[in-house]
Formats: C-alpha cells, structure tokens, sequence
C-alpha cells in the first residue's frame, strides 16, 4: 500500500513539472540561383544598369560579372565557367544560341583638343592602315598621327577589321591596347592619338572626343535607326545551342523587355 502511495506521488509530480518547449521551426530558405555572366570590356557601362534596376527586383538571383575580351569570354564559356556573355561580335558558325539586346556603335575616339571633328569611312580606313599619317591630311594640325588599336581577340578590333578594314590590313605600327579603358586612357592622354571604342564606353566620358563618321555623329538614336554606318549589335550569347531556360532566361527576357529596353536606352540604342 505504501509502495502505491509513493509510485502515485511521484507520477503526480512529473505530470505538474513543467514541459520543455520544442525548438521553433525556422523557415525554409533558398539559397540564391548564381549566374555568371560575362561582359566584353567595351560594354562595361551595362554593369551598373542592370546592378541598379535589375539586382533589387529579383533577389532570388545573384549576378556576377567577368569582364575580358571577346575570345578569352567565349572560350571560359565553352569550358562551362560562365553561363553566358554580352559581346559586340559573334563568330560565324558559333553554334550557340545568341540574340541581341541593345545596339551599339563602333566610335572613333581622338583627343578633345584635337580640331578634326569628322572623318569619312575612307578616310578611317587610310589613318588605320596607315596611308594617312599627319593630322594635316585631314584638316587638322601638322602632327604625326598616334594610331591605337585593341589587341586581336578584341570584338571591337574584329569589327573594325571587318567594317572599316575590308581587304586592308591593320597598321603594324599601331600601339596594342589591352582594354576598352586602356585604351580610352591612352587617346586621353595624347593631343596626337586616334583609337576606337564602342558608343556606350566612350559616351560616359569627357576625356575623349567621338568623332563624326561620314557626317553622322554616333548616338543612341543614330544607332536606333542606324543612320550611324558603324551601328552594331550588342548580343546575349549563351551557352546553348538551345533557348536558354530558369533565371537566365528570366534575364535575358529583362533585357528584351520594354522595362530593360527603357533601362539600357539611357545608353544604348533599342533593339525594340
């Protein structure tokens, strides 16, 4: 009887014992989709457009942005490292799913002081074979013309090649390049030097002059309607041969889009 009485008290004190609360369920987070998107150096000023009205509308997304020349990009594409490039050329034969989103122009960038405000394409094309080698030929001051150019491998010295060059060759006296910001510098810095950039690096600065090619100045509406002869795409490429699919297509799609293309066109001419 003594022994029931005891094993009744005991249960009637673990019963009015306080019970240990379980630990809260937190909820279920995921982990943002990366992608790794590579951007030719002469496109730079895309990044800060999209960090800004892209990035805090989709937080579900991280970018990251590889900048380097064209042929360095599309070989880190081909080997899986990034998910796809924005890029002014595409190769013939390139096998992969691209589409344009916003027009650019290949610009002739000289020294603001420089007196000589516009150039025929022949005339381009004399100065960057080197034909023409005084300023003077041109209308503007007896100097010695310094003639830039972008390394080979550059989109932008591919195009200049192809849509200024035609069957003439490139200078060999012309001093290399290894950057769009390199060689916005060089031109910067030397009253006597003439080089080539794109429409949306060289429109953000003040230390170059964009020169007139046959009597068109390059702007985002000159390129728009490509009255401006040097217009060129700047295209999406993906990885794929296929459309590509998830939060990169989700990308792309904003950069298409009426909101991207009101967004890039503070730059770029519209693709639509």
């Amino acid at each position: 009887m003594r022994r029931q009485f005891w094993l009744l008290l005991l249960l009637m004190l673990v019963a009015c014992s306080p019970q240990l609360a379980s630990a809260p369920t937190l909820p279920a987070t995921t982990a943002p989709t990366l992608l790794q998107i590579g951007i030719v150096s002469s496109a730079q000023p895309l990044i800060p457009l999209i960090e800004t009205n892209y990035a805090p509308e989709n937080p579900q997304v991280a970018l990251q942005f590889v900048v380097g020349n064209s042929e360095s990009l599309q070989t880190d594409l081909a080997n899986g490292l990034l998910d796809a490039v924005l890029l002014h050329q595409i190769p013939v034969g390139i096998g992969r799913y691209f589409n344009p989103v916003a027009l650019d122009g290949l610009v002739i960038v000289t020294h603001p002081d420089n007196p000589v405000a516009g150039l025929s394409l022949a005339e381009v094309q004399a100065i960057f074979n080197g034909r023409i080698t005084n300023w003077q030929t041109v209308g503007g001051i007896d100097q010695a013309i310094m003639l830039l150019s972008r390394e080979p491998g550059s989109g932008l010295h591919t195009l200049l090649r192809q849509r200024v060059m035609a069957e003439q060759r490139l200078s060999p006296n012309a001093l290399l390049q290894t950057s769009d910001q390199a060689m916005l510098t060089a031109v910067a810095k030397n009253p006597a030097a003439i080089g080539f950039s794109s429409l949306g690096s060289a429109s953000q600065t003040t230390s170059v002059k964009i020169v007139q090619v046959d009597g068109r100045f390059a702007t985002s509406a000159t390129v728009t309607d490509q009255t401006y002869p040097l217009t060129t795409p700047l295209y999406f490429l993906a990885a794929t041969e296929a459309e590509p699919i998830g939060e990169l297509r989700a990308f792309l799609a904003w950069l298409q889009s009426d909101v991207g293309q009101t967004v890039l066109g503070d730059v770029y001419g519209r693709v639509r």
